[in-house]
Order: structure tokens, then sequence, then C-alpha cells
């Protein structure tokens, strides 16, 4: 169902909500003092300069304030799937120190303002305990956040309050679209299905800036009369993916001839922002203007505006000129002068379909994508346990997977890139009516010499249900131990992603899909391309088992992904040896199984207008 058709839906306040939180926050606060002292220490602690490179909380209070929530909107899309979106505010004084390690010097924050939206999924909505599936969180789009400090004017490091709010954003921005939180309430994998652990896309919006009309002028000489120029490009951003146009250069009435850009949208209250900047061109920096105006919307209100109905539409916005530095301009700057600057953009959406590609008419030119490509990453096993050496306490690895699309053998340019993989607790679910809870005490009973009678009543359960788990248990580990025979690997663990890489493709029976493994900047191996047209074939999500294949021994420790492994690396590991760690041997990989599923969704022009 898309997002804006008619579902069941009511709107109401939180009252009791707000009232049950009120009892509820001295035990989020705990929660929130550990992740602080924890994540958040972490991530100041590697973003702030000397001497904030060793900062740490001194004092972390959040105050007598309470989040209020309010109104919610509660929809149900399907029978199994609800949604519940709401408006999140916070406000109040708090009493937060950051000191600067063993010097004396320390930042404080007095008051924090907080509002976003957001969207909480339930899905699958289940007939048996515990009723819903999992918990899908996320925010629809960057949550504003207001930082009031204390003590930053004895600071001897310029800009710190503004780069200990980046970095804060950017802690954020983890529980923004396409990122969410996972929050899985069954274990039983019959029950859970993937869409359950991800946010599919529900659309694609297509966005070219094609002129700037009257933008502000950097570069002015001294003297003279109503000449000034600037070298605008933008740069525009719909959730966590983002685009450049190209420089035009010495003007400001640019016309950019870009190709269209094409962006996943997963909810139509994503932000999408558009930031005209001036491009200065050389090593030494002539001018200190930068931005020259700014466009922040919804995609809902995008669409609103603009009403592409069944094609595109060029539609005029009005920038938001306030945060242009107007005292470096030239007094005759139509930024000065008050007249608007405007920016002409060609706004066009297309909608999800279930229908094969035979089916569906074109979207529109055959350039634009005819459909997204869903690869669903499940479990692996057959990862060497070397990994656990880098894996933090919340069970993270550094492996993650590289996706991309070729057609005869070339690379389309389309690519993602997985989350970091968790490690599989290898708890079995036996799907016995038998609380999870009690696996282990019936292990443990078992294993110091109980009777399975008198287990039986110490758990308080049937002795059927107590031989049924036995049985079951029994034969998991035969299973276990028949799987470590056929890989020959002994010493190897389990890795989930549960996770849902979406990439856009235009010919979809002639694509392959490539899946790359990746161990911190390294690739470690490849598995065999996957035909879109065996999918397509089969009328419905292709399931298999991929091996990979580990890289070429002589490439050495492994090809680097390009993000990561540079030259400053490779001299330092040169001049000092012994402080370079080794590398695992990729052959350690050989082993590594990963269960994939493949989709399909075809893109069709809207229906109607908006």
């Amino acid at each position: 169902m898309a997002e804006d058709e008619e579902a069941e839906s009511e709107t109401s306040n939180l009252a009791w909500v707000n009232s049950l939180l009120r009892a509820l926050w001295p035990n989020a606060t705990v929660a929130l003092v550990n992740f602080a002292h924890t994540e958040l220490t972490a991530k100041l602690q590697q973003g702030l300069p000397l001497p904030f490179n060793r900062a740490r909380f001194a004092r972390f209070s959040l105050g007598d304030g309470v989040p209020s929530f309010g109104p919610i909107d509660v929809t149900r899309r399907s029978d199994s799937h609800i949604s519940i979106e709401l408006e999140m505010s916070y406000s109040s004084r708090v009493d937060v120190l950051l000191a600067a390690g063993s010097s004396s010097m320390s930042v404080g924050v007095k008051h924090v303002r907080f509002h976003g939206r957001l969207c909480t999924e339930l899905k699958p909505v289940l007939d048996t305990w515990p009723v819903v599936g999992a918990l899908l969180i996320a925010f629809t789009g960057q949550p504003q956040l207001e930082l009031e400090f204390s003590g930053i004017a004895d600071s001897p490091v310029p800009g710190l309050a503004k780069r200990i709010k980046s970095i804060v954003d950017a802690v954020l921005a983890r529980l923004v679209l396409p990122n969410c939180k996972c929050v899985r309430l069954t274990t039983d994998q019959r029950l859970l299905n993937l869409a359950a652990c991800s946010k599919d896309p529900i659309g694609v919006l297509k966005m070219q800036v094609s002129r700037g009309i009257n933008l502000a002028g950097a570069n002015w000489r001294m003297g003279a009369v109503r000449s000034f120029t600037s070298n605008p490009y933008c740069i525009v951003q719909v959730g966590s993916t983002r685009s450049r146009t190209s420089t035009v250069p010495a003007t400001t009435n640019p016309d950019w001839n870009d190709d269209p850009v094409y962006f996943l949208v997963h909810h139509k209250d994503q932000e999408v922002s558009v930031d005209v900047m001036d491009d200065d061109g050389g090593f030494l920096q002539r001018n200190f203007v930068g931005l020259l105006g700014r466009l922040r919307c919804t995609v809902r209100e995008l669409l609103r505006n603009c009403r592409p109905g069944l094609g595109s539409k060029i539609c005029r916005f009005a920038l938001d000129t306030s945060q242009v530095k107007r005292g470096l301009l030239h007094v005759d700057d139509p930024v000065n002068t008050g007249v608007p600057s405007e920016l002409d953009v060609l706004v066009g959406w297309m909608e999800m379909s279930s229908r094969l590609p035979q089916t569906v008419a074109p979207a529109c030119a055959p350039c634009e994508p005819a459909g997204i490509i869903l690869l669903e990453l499940h479990h692996g096993m057959g990862f060497p346990e070397e990994i656990l050496a880098s894996t933090g306490s919340s069970g993270l690895t550094n492996l993650r997977w590289m996706c991309s699309l070729s057609k005869d053998g070339e690379d389309l340019g389309s690519s993602a890139r997985s989350s970091a993989g968790k490690l599989s607790t290898n708890e079995p679910n036996f799907h016995l009516p038998i609380p999870h809870c009690l696996y282990q005490v019936i292990d443990q009973l078992i294993e110091r010499g109980v009777e399975s009678m008198e287990v039986a009543d110490i758990v308080q359960l049937e002795h059927a249900q107590v031989q049924q788990y036995l049985l079951a248990k029994s034969h998991f580990l035969e299973d276990m131990s028949a799987r470590q025979l056929e890989t020959g690997a002994d010493r190897c663990v389990d890795v989930e992603w549960h996770e849902t890489l979406a990439l856009l493709v235009t010919k979809p029976r002639v694509t392959h899909v490539h899946l790359s493994l990746a161990e911190a900047d390294r690739i470690v191996g490849s598995v065999e391309p996957i035909r879109v047209e065996d999918m397509l074939s089969s009328g419905g999500p292709l399931q298999m088992s991929c091996k990979l294949a580990a890289a070429s021994s002589g490439a050495g420790p492994g090809h680097r992904t390009g993000t990561e492994g540079n030259a400053a690396g490779k001299l330092s590991a040169w001049m000092f040896p012994t402080c370079a760690a080794p590398a695992m041997s990729i052959s350690r990989f050989s082993a590594v199984h990963l269960d994939v599923s493949l989709r399909y969704q075809a893109l069709v022009l809207p229906t109607r207008t908006f």
C-alpha cells in the first residue's frame, strides 16, 4: 500500500502517554546517562581537537524536564502493519559538564531544546503472543536540537560549541530515515520476516536544479559599481543521500545542465535540502561568503507545491538567505537590497508497483530508473572467530557487504553498503511451547546430572515438554557439527545483518547484482553475480545461500574499499612494522555462506496529482 493511500487512521492527543513518561523518565534518564558516558564520550573524543580529545563528562544531569508527545497519528497500513507517528518535544534546564581530560578546561551545557517527528512501525502484527513481531523506530527528519552552553567563552578552542553540536547531530542521524532502530519482540524467524527489520522505500523523487535567479555575489571589487559575481553550485540532499551539481563560473543567474538525480524516499516527511554554495576554486581562499542561499522542505511539501502529476514539472522556490554573510557582500547586492534569491527545480515522482517489468508501462524516459532492486541480507555462517578481537561489547563487527550493479560486465554506478554485521547469539529457538528463558535452566540442570523427570518438576513443565526440548537440542547440535564438517571450519562464528539494500535499476532483465564482503577497509571476497532475470522469471522473491569466494591471495591482505586505505597508512606500516597489526588471512573467509533474498519493485508514474 502506498504511503498516502487511504488507510484506517486516527489522530488524538497523548495525555496518558505523557503521564506514563513522568513515571518512567527517571529510569530512561539512567539509560541516557550510560549512553553519554560510553558511546557519546567516544564520539566526542574522536571528533574534538586538543585538549578535548580526551574529554569526559564530569557531570551529566538532564534536570526535571520530561519529554512530551503528541498529537499522535495511528494508521493501519495493512493487516500486518501499523504505523504510529507523533511529535516529540523536550525542553529543560540541565547540568552537563564536559571536562578536557587532565586539563582544567571544561565546557558546560545549561539548557537543551529538542523537537522531532518520531515514526514507530509495528510489524508484523501476529495472531500469537507477543502480538507484534518487532518495533521499527526512526525520526522522519533530522531532529532540531538547541544546546545552550556555559563557559564556552573561556575555551581557547574556536568553534568548539559548533563542533560539539555537529557531533551530537551525527549521533542523532543514526536514527533518521533511512536509518532506523529495530527492536525485536520475538525470536521466531517464521513469524519475524525481514520486512519487520527494515524500512523499504515508498517511491523515488526526481530532482534537477536548473536555474538560479538573483543569487548573492561573493566576488566583487572595491569601487566597482554593481559588479559582483559568484561561482555557484548546489548540494542536494534527501535523507542520507546527497548529490552535487556542476559549478557555473562568474554569474549570479546560473543555468545548470546536469542530469536529473533520483533519490530513494522512505517517508514523505523526509527532509529535502538544497544548499547553493560559492566555489572558491583556488588553493587559497579568496572570499569567505560560502553559502549563497538555502532551501529546506519535506518531500510532501515539495510534491504538494509542485504537483508534478503524471510527469515532471519545473517549480520556482524562494531561497532562505538569512544565513548568508551579508557584511561580506557588495552594498548593492540583491541580498542586501531585499531582492529575493530564487531557484528553479525540476521535480518528478515515481511510485512503487509490485508488477513485473513486462506488465508495467515505462515510468518515463529510457534513461530513468525502471524499478528498485531490494537485496535482503539475512544470516551468515562460517566467519573466522578472529573477528571477535575487533568486536565491541555491543556485538557489532567490522564486516560490511558492498553491493553494486552491472550490465554486460560494465559497472552501472549504482551501489550500496550495509551496516556492520552483528554476532549471532546462536541461541536456537525450537518453536516449542516452552518459555525461551527456561532453555538455559534446563541445560544447566541436565549438566549437573538431574533426571529429566525432576527437571520438569523444578521448572514446572510437563515431562513430555522437557523431553521434546532435549530431543530438539540434540538434533540442533548434530546439525551444527555436520555443518562444521561440511565447511571444514571448526573455529567459526555466525554473523547476522537482517537488512535490506535498495538500488535503482534501469534495465532489470539484463542486470547482475554483485556482492562483496569488506573487513574494515579491505575487500576479502565476493559471491557469484546474481542474475536479476532469475528472480523475475520465478515470479517472486529469489532466496538463496551464497558462498563467498575469497579474494585472490596475490592481492596481499585484500583489496581496499577505496574509502580508508591510503598512502599515509602504508607508509606508517612500512616505517613502524611493529605497530601495524597483522591482517587476518583472507583464506579464513573461504567458509563464509550468506543467506540472501532478492526482490524487485517496479516504478510507475502516479495515477493522481498531489
